[in-house]
């Protein structure tokens, strides 16, 4: 049978995440914590998460659950609402970087951190099977809401970061998501002057596609330099996620802030473990051998899963997502921000030199449109096309197939876990060499879609 669970959580059309989905999961999630316990929900602004949200709480009250109400909030809050209210549980209605038609939903455990695979794979097993307990009428479970939740993370993350000095201007492209109830608010309680855009919660996106990649916030991009302002921030439509243009008007590669992240928590820890995701730069790993780290990659959304297997990461990041560990297990933009204007606002220098020692080489993200049900057998003929490459140092197929080559560049093909696509990733040395090997998976991904 199909899986549900892709690289986070379960996303897609109103025909994949449907409310009948949404109360089976309900049910799973109560009967997975063996019919009692506190669950907190929280959702996004897209047109379907009232009803979701309406579906998920019945299954869990069904199972006997206290449903946890947090309305509308990013998914940071949402898992540091589950922990701080020390919850049994947690599911966001969200979305995420897809487009307005989709959805999706998210569990996470009582500490805030994203259930793993196999966690997931319990739930997956009781509803494909439906085997859930229902309860009889005088053991059903109830509903509370929660109105603070987003205030008490601001206070939070404010206790735990000091006001900025001397004056900072901050141009914040929210995308119509819930983190524009947050962000510039936080921005604002820091000592930041704040320019937000994009900045109504409207679950149509109308301002920009909710993905913050550096084709969708052009606007973001001649903004920053044309108000003077020394930084420009972008999330998704949950606010997870984090892009930064710099005080030029310039985007920084998603690989060149992580490899910043690394640095910055090397510095504050002194060594450490640091996991990242399949599709990040050997940048991350050049910075993190600078400062005494050690570099593990591993699937990609699967990042928070070593935060149970061995020694204790400092951070785990992939593109666009940091989970700062020693803040909390799960990816937060809206915190990771807070921190990056502060690291700003202490190095008294504008951002492009901030970054200046971090590697910046070119790279390229395409997504190729191609229907889920293709994609394995068009993935095997990538595989094989591509088996008999010269100079490569290294294969990784754990996670679609990654080429590392001998000069540094590699390239990475792989299935979207979210979305009907299949996803190239290069990166090289040299701008010439980065064009060889676009043009060269272009036409090989074309090529295996059009053979199915």
């Amino acid at each position: 049978m199909q899986k549900l669970f892709g690289t986070s959580g379960i996303r897609g059309d109103l025909s994949q995440v449907s409310p009948e989905l949404a109360l089976d999961l309900g049910l799973a999630v109560a009967t997975s914590l063996e019919n009692e316990g506190s669950v907190a929900i929280g959702h996004d602004a897209r047109t379907s998460s009232p009803c979701l949200k309406n579906a998920l709480a019945s299954g869990l009250m069904a199972g006997g659950c206290r449903v946890v109400q947090f309305g509308l909030v990013p998914t940071p809050v949402l898992a540091f609402g589950v922990r701080e209210n020390q919850l049994d549980a947690g599911v966001i209605i969200t979305g995420s970087h897809n487009p307005p038609s989709d959805n999706g939903l998210k569990c996470y455990t009582a500490e805030g951190r994203e259930y793993t695979g196999s966690e997931e794979a319990v739930l997956e097993r009781l509803m494909l099977n439906r085997s859930y307990k229902l309860m009889t009428w005088d053991r059903m479970g109830s509903v509370a809401h929660r109105q603070d939740v987003v205030e008490r993370y601001i206070q939070t993350v404010l206790q735990g970061i000091r006001p900025v000095e001397g004056s900072l201007h901050i141009a914040v492209d929210c995308t119509n998501g819930v983190g524009s109830n947050v962000t510039p608010r936080l921005l604002s309680h820091l000592g930041c002057k704040v320019t937000a855009i994009n900045a109504n919660v409207d679950g149509t996106f109308p301002g920009r596609s909710p993905e913050p990649t550096s084709e969708t916030l052009i606007e973001l991009e001649r903004l920053v330099p044309e108000l003077g302002a020394d930084l420009g921030i972008a999330h998704d439509s949950d606010a997870d996620r984090l892009s930064v243009i710099d005080e030029k008007g310039r985007y920084v590669t998603n690989d060149r802030l992580l490899a910043f992240f690394v640095k910055i928590l090397l510095q504050r820890h002194g060594s450490g473990r640091i996991v990242t995701s399949v599709d990040t730069s050997p940048r991350i790993d050049e910075v993190a051998q600078r400062h005494g780290g050690r570099v593990e990659r591993t699937r990609l959304g699967k990042t928070h899963e070593a935060l149970v297997t061995g020694e204790k990461p400092i951070l785990c990041c992939e593109p666009w997502k940091i989970i700062d560990v020693l803040w909390g297990p799960w990816g937060d933009g809206i915190h990771a921000a807070c921190e990056l204007v502060r690291k700003l606002s202490e190095a008294r220098a504008p951002l492009s030199k901030v970054l200046c020692d971090i590697p910046d080489y070119p790279q390229r993200r395409i997504a190729f449109p191609c229907p889920d049900k293709i994609k394995d057998r068009a993935m095997e003929i990538i595989k094989a096309k591509l088996a008999t490459e010269r100079n490569v140092k290294d294969v990784w197929t754990y996670d679609g197939l990654r080429l590392n080559y001998t000069d540094g560049s590699f390239v990475l093909l792989r299935p979207s876990g979210t979305e009907p696509r299949i996803r190239l990733y290069c990166e090289a040395r040299s701008q010439k060499k980065l064009e060889e090997l676009v043009n060269k998976c272009t036409r090989l991904v074309k090529t295996a879609i059009r053979a199915q």
